[in-house]
């Protein structure tokens, strides 16, 4: 499968506000104002779920992990992966009598990838890939139960495994990607099946010629898998079902063996919004719903800059475009129903008469029926470690267009988490030169509302990743004081008592 992007140029910019440069104009945009309100949470409410991996000699920063979180049956599923190579499935109500193992998978050789990955729930079944030593990686599902996990089917028969790819859930069937690779001439090639949860119902739907690429980025839309294929002919956006006759290519989106790569895809709501890369290096916008006549071009950016899509407010999607040239960012608004786009915001870049100080955005996120867009930018360096980075969120206005903190991660190595619970509630991670390191934050979206969720490691760095809300909880993974990372999670709460100020 190919792999594409606009490049990844590390930055990070400083403290202060922006505005739209002179000769740009800006226009105000309005949305609903959110009425799902919580309070930040607290230290007391911040603990260790349960201690599960054993000390690393990893760095804190790349140590094994709970990863993979996804919500099953009521209760968490997430995947337990250790630096010996053993695998396993676990599951956890919150507690710590009831984190427990659900199965799990010994020693696999010959492979560095994690054997257990790719968590995907359907209503009644889980999905997840795992390794043994009979079948090598192969698809497995389970009911949430130690007796009730099994290996689903034999997709590659023997103990070479299967290289399978995005697992996604459409109502009661699964549907993912097989990439099968000729050892004597190194070429591949992409299928496309489905699973019932049954062997007899786990079929292949399509086969991708050799030759063909499937893109990397796919997305669900609806009761849709969307996803791009690439052949000699040019580049096709296309949709699936998890049926036969329900697979089709929506549109032609470029033509000839020189042509267009996807780079960006976000789903927002009832539309996909993606971004094609033209040999010339312009770069298209574009909208879907779905469906051939849904499917439209929305704008074409020059090859002067670099275009990176946040999400859709209201009437219209906001993006980024930075220049080249100037190395400076621009935040804009486009018309979802069609029309030119405007200039709203512009960021500051203290680095950008320096040398390299390229700006990107990195993580973006924003809660269900949110109205404000939390992501991170990073200004690069003509080294590996960005010059800074930075937690910004906006509304869509110009004045709704804020600095929450910096830094986050200046490591190369590890990258700061953006996850949005709601309109007042974001979790991320940031650095502390003096104190505490790289550790977990919140902030309700202003400044003087963002704050240290809580010094899990004080004599190093957390590395808090993958947070996941469910219910009246957000699970994380964190490095702690037991050498090794470990579950925590911490309760939200809508009932909000003033912080004490020492």
């Amino acid at each position: 499968m190919w792999r594409e992007g606009m490049g990844l140029f590390l930055l990070a910019f400083g403290v202060g506000c922006g505005g739209p440069l002179p000769e740009e104009g800006a226009e105000v945009a309005t949305g609903e104002v959110s009425t799902a309100l919580l309070c930040l949470p607290d230290e007391a409410s911040t603990q260790r779920v349960r201690t599960i991996l054993p000390p690393t000699d990893y760095p804190p920063r790349l140590a094994p992990v709970p990863a993979s979180f996804v919500e099953f049956g009521g209760q968490l599923y997430f995947a337990v992966n250790d630096e010996a190579g053993r695998g396993a499935l676990w599951k956890s109500d919150g507690t710590e009598a009831g984190t427990v193992a659900v199965k799990e998978f010994p020693v696999t050789e010959g492979s560095f990838i994690p054997s257990v990955r790719g968590l995907t729930a359907l209503p009644s079944l889980l999905f997840f890939q795992a390794a043994d030593a009979d079948h090598g990686s192969e698809l497995w599902v389970s009911d949430g139960t130690s007796g009730g996990t099994r290996v689903l089917k034999d997709l590659t028969p023997g103990v070479e495994g299967s290289s399978l790819s995005h697992l996604t859930g459409l109502e009661n069937r699964l549907v993912f990607f097989r990439d099968e690779v000729d050892p004597e001439s190194s070429s591949s090639r992409a299928e496309l099946w489905s699973s019932d949860g049954t062997e007899a119902g786990t079929v292949r739907v399509r086969d991708f010629a050799t030759g063909t690429e499937v893109s990397n980025l796919a997305g669900r839309l609806g009761g849709a898998l969307l996803f791009f294929v690439r052949d000699t002919s040019g580049t096709a956006l296309w949709r699936t079902d998890g049926t036969a006759g329900g697979t089709v290519r929506l549109m032609r989106l470029d033509a000839g063996p020189d042509s267009a790569y996807a780079s960006e895809l976000r789903i927002s709501g009832e539309l996909a919004f993606f971004s094609l890369r033209e040999p010339t290096n312009d770069t298209e916008v574009w909208k879907t719903d779905g469906t051939a006549a849904g499917t439209v071009r929305l704008k074409t950016y020059g090859p002067s800059r670099g275009v990176r899509l946040l999400d859709m407010l209201g009437s219209y999607l906001y993006l980024t475009t930075t220049s080249y040239s100037t190395q400076y960012m621009v935040l804009n608004r486009l018309p979802v129903a069609g029309g030119d786009s405007t200039s709203i915001f512009t960021f500051p870049n203290p680095y950008a008469s320096q040398g390299e100080a390229f700006p990107y955005v990195d993580a973006v996120s924003v809660a269900p029926q949110g109205t404000k867009i939390f992501f991170s930018i990073y200004i690069g360096s003509s080294g590996p470690a960005p010059r800074d980075t930075q937690l910004w969120v906006t509304d869509g206005t110009a004045s709704g267009t804020t600095l929450l903190r910096q830094p986050l991660s200046l490591s190369d190595e590890y990258g700061s988490p953006v996850y949005a619970v709601s309109d007042n509630l974001a979790f991320f991670s940031a650095f502390e030169q003096e104190s505490a390191g790289i550790e977990p934050w919140v902030t309700d979206g202003t400044p003087g509302g963002t704050r240290r969720l809580e010094d899990i490691h004080p004599v190093n760095s957390s590395y808090p990743r993958d947070f996941f809300r469910m219910g009246a909880r957000v699970f994380f993974s964190a490095f702690d004081e037991t050498q090794a990372g470990q579950l925590w999670s911490t309760t939200l709460r809508d009932a909000c008592v003033a912080p004490v100020r020492e």
